[in-house]
């Protein structure tokens, strides 16, 4: 009798260790690829607040230049306010920034011109009162742009300017006269009044002409 065992061949488990090797490697890919987001959404984030504390710097240069501009402005006397245009506005500045200039309480100087014999002539300035004399009615108040502004200064009481302000204040207690208009205006109606009226002198004597050919 034969008491030998004959060995069945056992079914041995595959070697895992190629796929696990497979899973560890795709498993740092992963964590590589996310800790590269998470590091590129914190550059993000660090160059928005950057920029974002740049900003809030620059404004905060600019308002304290202009703060340290404004404390220039004496608020009890007046001002004058020279245009790039040289139109010049006399007035209370009551705000000025980086973007504009408040003013109110606003004069301006017109001029008016008279020949004589001579072929010279005579330039008188008169003050004129912001506000119903104007064809417009403008409110007396008046937002320039700053890069239009080419200076400001304060005005003394004793100038001119000034004098005439007060003058024009006494004599017209309750404000300007609503019912006339400005010089400058009345002059810019008479020119174009002369204009049309020259233009229809032309057209009658052309036709004269004409009719006597």
């Amino acid at each position: 009798m034969d008491f030998r065992q004959t060995t069945q061949p056992t079914n041995r488990p595959v070697s895992s260790g190629s796929g696990s090797a497979s899973t560890n490697k795709e498993s740092a890919s992963k964590r590589f690829n996310n800790n590269n987001k998470w590091l590129k959404g914190l550059n993000v984030i660090i160059l928005l607040g950057v920029a974002i504390l740049l900003a809030a710097l620059a404004l905060a240069v600019a308002r304290s230049g202009n703060d340290n501009e404004f404390k220039y402005v004496d608020q009890n006397k007046y001002q004058a306010v020279f245009l790039n245009n040289g139109q010049v506005y006399f007035g209370n500045i009551d705000s000025l920034n980086s973007q504009y200039v408040r003013l109110s309480n606003i004069y301006y100087l017109t001029q008016s011109s008279t020949g004589s014999s001579s072929s010279t002539t005579n330039s008188n300035y008169s003050l004129v009162k912001l506000g119903c004399q104007q064809i417009h009615d403008p409110y007396d108040q008046m937002l320039i742009n700053r890069d239009q502004v080419t200076f400001w200064e304060n005005l003394n009481d004793n100038g001119k300017v000034v004098t005439s302000i007060k003058q024009f204040k006494q004599q017209n207690p309750n404000g300007p006269d609503c019912s006339q208009v400005s010089n400058q205006t009345q002059a810019t109606s008479n020119a174009g009044a002369q204009g049309d009226t020259s233009a229809t002198n032309t057209n009658t004597s052309t036709g004269d002409n004409k009719t006597g050919q």
